[in-house]
């Protein structure tokens, strides 16, 4: 089965058919998509100029994180969750739609920097530069493809509602 017939099986299930033809659920669904990018990806942005030494620099990077990441957990759920539920609306315009593909793989370039970035000894060893007055490069690499990826998931994804 190609992942073409399987968008196509999915979007004949009544759970796809219900959501999508709703007055109420698909705009309400859309409206906190909205909001859990908002407030993850805005915290990610704020996280990410701390770890590169550009704003709350009388803050230490530890401090700023633990505060952050329980708030970016939760707006990244809610963001994981509405978006799967608006991907099986709509699952064939998703897979026909070039700008949705570049939002996925965007999504995959942001969550294995991420992953690098946690896994490194930079992230591990923060306790050694979080008051320091020049990040060291890995940081401010990792935060620079952060900002970029996180970017060009929001326009492309913005994108991909209007080419529907």
């Amino acid at each position: 089965m190609s992942l073409f017939e399987i968008c196509q099986w999915l979007q004949e299930t009544p759970f796809s058919v219900s959501i999508r033809e709703s007055i109420i659920a698909f705009p309400v669904i859309e409206g906190l998509h909205l909001l859990g990018i908002s407030v993850s990806a805005g915290l990610i942005a704020i996280s990410d100029l701390r770890m590169m030494g550009l704003i709350l620099k009388k803050e230490s990077a530890s401090d700023v994180f633990h505060q952050l990441i329980p708030w970016i957990s939760a707006g990244f759920a809610l963001m994981i969750v509405t978006g799967s539920l608006l991907f099986v609306s709509e699952p064939i315009k998703c897979y026909e739609n070039i700008s949705f593909r570049f939002k996925v793989l965007f999504l995959f370039i942001a969550g294995i920097n991420i992953l690098i970035f946690h896994s490194s000894k930079i992230y591990r060893h923060m306790n050694e530069w979080e008051w320091a007055e020049d990040p060291p490069r890995a940081a401010k690499m990792a935060g620079w493809i952060s900002l970029i990826s996180w970017g060009i998931v929001i326009i492309v994804g913005r994108t991909t509602a209007y080419n529907f």
